[in-house]
């Protein structure tokens, strides 16, 4: 059996993939398990940072660092978006007859892909994203599909 990973983010273009490859890989997904990833934007919280306003022509100048709690929010906001992306994703499947795995995580993307394929042996990456991935794949058995967006003329 083959273990297959779509890539998707928050964009239509990602559920357009996703339902692209269960109709166009069915052979291949149907006998393969699948996996769903979603990234986790990282917080790019640089401290400190400066705040500025402006008065008539004065300007205040006030130092912002942001608390634990602040960066706190931020990570269950991105970990709650992103698993609403997943749950979306994993509907589309269970519509197709498809049980997926879904998961998310936080980091440098080429870092976790890189980690996902060694620690779940993917065999197959389905993405729309080729520049970050082709590294990733290199110096592994896993094999990279790049879903091209198409142009429809109306």
């Amino acid at each position: 059996m083959k273990n297959v990973m779509l890539i998707i983010d928050e964009s239509n273009a990602s559920y357009d993939l996703l339902i692209w490859a269960l109709e166009n890989q069915k052979d291949t997904i149907e006998s393969s398990k699948v996996y769903i990833f979603a990234k986790q934007p990282q917080n790019s919280f640089t401290p400190p940072t400066v705040l500025s306003s402006s008065v008539g022509f004065a300007q205040i100048f006030y130092p912002f660092s942001p608390n634990s709690e602040l960066i706190r929010l931020a990570q269950e906001k991105n970990m709650k978006i992103a698993l609403g992306i997943l749950e979306k994703a994993k509907k589309i499947c269970l519509n197709h007859g498809i049980k997926a795995e879904t998961f998310t995580d936080v980091g440098d993307p080429k870092d976790l892909i890189r980690k996902i394929i060694q620690e779940r042996n993917i065999n197959l990456i389905v993405t729309s994203d080729q520049q970050s991935l082709k590294k990733c794949t290199q110096n592994t058995d896993c094999s990279l599909l790049v879903v091209k967006k198409r142009l429809r003329k109306d």
